[in-house]
C-alpha cells in the first residue's frame, strides 16, 4: 500500500487479507503481528483489533495505534474469539495441525480466517513455481524491499501437506498458491 512505511513480500498481501473482512465484523486478531502494520489497518476498518507476537521486543518498539491492543503472547494458547482473524508468515513457526487448530479455534461463529504463508519448496514439487522467479526478483528491486527485524524460521511443511491438513481441519478451506513464495488460505466458519 503507497502510504506503508516499506514493502516485503509479506505486506504485499495486506491488500488482499483486508477484502476478506466481512462488512459485518466487529472484532480482529492478527497472530503474529510483528511491529502492528497491519493490525493498524484493520482498525483503519473501524474495527476492535488484538494484535499479538511471542516476540516481546517487537511488540515493545512498535507504535501506538488507536484501536489496536498489542500483546505478547502465542496464538497456540491464546483463548478468545475474534470475527477475523489474520497471519501473515507466522504458521510455519508452529507445527501445522496444531497451529490451524488454535487459528480455528479464534475464529468466532460466522467469521473469517485469512492466512498468508510459507510452505517448503522443493525442485520436485514446485518446478513450476521456477519460471517466475526472475518477476519475483524485478518486484523486490522496484520496491526496495524492507523486512523489520522478526524471528524467522524456513517453513518445513509443504504444499500439499498444508492444503490436505487444511482440509481435514478447515472444511471448505480455499488456498492457493501466490508469488513471492507464498500462499493464501481463507476459510469461513460456520454460523
Amino acid at each position: 500500500m503507497r502510504d506503508d512505511p516499506y514493502w516485503n513480500h509479506n505486506t504485499r498481501y495486506h491488500p488482499w487479507l483486508l477484502k476478506q473482512v466481512p462488512l459485518s465484523a466487529r472484532t480482529a486478531i492478527d497472530i503474529g503481528c510483528g511491529d502492528g502494520l497491519l493490525a493498524g489497518k484493520l482498525a483503519g476498518r473501524g474495527l476492535a483489533v488484538t494484535g499479538i507476537d511471542v516476540d516481546s521486543d517487537i511488540i515493545a518498539a512498535a507504535p501506538a495505534t488507536t484501536g489496536v491492543s498489542l500483546e505478547q503472547a502465542d496464538f497456540l494458547d491464546y483463548a478468545g474469539s475474534f470475527d477475523v482473524v489474520t497471519t501473515v508468515a507466522t504458521l510455519h513457526h508452529v507445527s501445522l495441525r496444531a497451529g490451524l487448530t488454535a487459528l480455528r479455534d479464534l475464529v468466532a461463529p460466522g467469521g473469517v480466517l485469512a492466512v498468508v504463508g510459507l510452505w517448503k519448496m522443493t525442485p520436485r514439487t514446485d518446478f513450476h513455481y521456477f519460471p517466475v522467479v526472475p518477476l519475483i526478483r524485478a518486484m523486490d528491486l522496484a520496491h526496495r524491499v524492507s523486512w523489520p527485524s522478526a524471528r524467522t524460521r524456513d517453513p518445513v511443511d509443504g504444499y500439499a501437506e498444508i492444503r490436505s491438513a487444511a482440509a481435514e481441519l478447515l472444511p471448505g478451506a480455499r488456498m492457493r498458491r501466490r508469488l513471492m513464495w507464498r500462499y493464501t488460505l481463507l476459510w469461513h466458519k460456520p454460523a
